[in-house]
């Protein structure tokens, strides 16, 4: 079994070679993306197929694609996919009148926050009454947490910030995305918290490459095998780009058990406890 735990879909026009995120205090990011990039859903389906994944969590996200259309798509193939709604402010009380909305009539299983996009630190105070209402709700909580520019402040991406959250929250269930490189040694501490999971995404293939293979597997090991889910950050750039990243793990020195977990089962058990 293998589950994508980090996937992106478009609204149309699917096939483009950018993409615009309005942030919350009004500035624009541009992401490129290559020139076929096509975020359509029948070509996450083929990658998928192409790549033996059968499960692919889905975030939404400003500008790209709003709830209600992620809505559709799940509807649409309930057995492929999960989606996890956006928020536009999780600051605001606002934003839990839209994930109440978003589980409860459009059926939405996760909330995907975004600290450099939405101006927020996950140890804001402000953010406590969302992350409260989402644990509520059964939902996975999952958190982009790498300063990737041009999503800028550094400092609201941090992973220690997420040990805050984790204490005033505790009985979320938090998702800490891209391993939150480059500070991925604060995973040491952080990782093993009940309730907090690492993905993967770009985020391993940063450690693998600056530290080899040894290195990681004994990485991995050290803040746990239990505690780490496969995601790709599928930006519809082609299968290729998330068979590199599913090959990284399968060269890692861990047992096929130990890979089996980071692959699937971790983030199925997750689901499972929450759906």
């Amino acid at each position: 079994m293998i589950i994508d735990s980090h996937v992106h879909l478009a609204e149309p026009p699917y096939k483009r070679n950018k993409w615009f995120i309005k942030g919350t205090d009004g500035t624009e990011n541009i992401i490129p993306l290559s020139e076929d990039a096509d975020l359509s859903v029948d070509s996450l389906i083929s990658d998928m197929n192409k790549n033996h994944i059968e499960k692919a969590l889905v975030v939404a996200c400003s500008g790209i694609l709003s709830n209600e259309n992620l809505s559709e798509v799940v509807k649409s193939h309930p057995n492929q996919f999960v989606g996890f709604a956006w928020v536009n402010n999780p600051k605001h009380k606002q934003s839990i009148v839209e994930l109440e909305y978003a589980v409860n009539e459009l059926g939405l299983r996760g909330l995907k926050l975004h600290p450099g996009v939405q101006n927020f630190s996950p140890a804001d105070q402000e953010i406590v009454p969302l992350i409260k209402r989402a644990a509520e709700l059964n939902t996975l909580i999952f958190i982009h947490m790498t300063p990737y520019i041009p999503h800028g402040d550094f400092h609201n991406c941090l992973v220690e910030h997420i040990a805050v959250l984790w204490k005033r929250v505790p009985e979320a269930t938090i998702l800490i995305g891209h391993m939150g490189f480059p500070r991925w040694f604060d995973l040491l501490t952080i990782a093993p918290l009940p309730g907090v999971y690492v993905e993967t995404s770009w985020g391993l293939t940063m450690l693998a490459e600056l530290f080899g293979l040894d290195f990681t597997t004994r990485f991995i090991r050290k803040i746990g095998v239990d505690n780490v889910v496969f995601g790709s950050d599928w930006l519809g750039e082609g299968w290729f780009e998330t068979k590199n990243q599913i090959d990284l793990i399968q060269k890692l020195n861990l047992s096929a058990t130990e890979k089996e977990k980071i692959l699937g089962e971790n983030i199925n058990t997750v689901l499972e406890g929450l759906l």
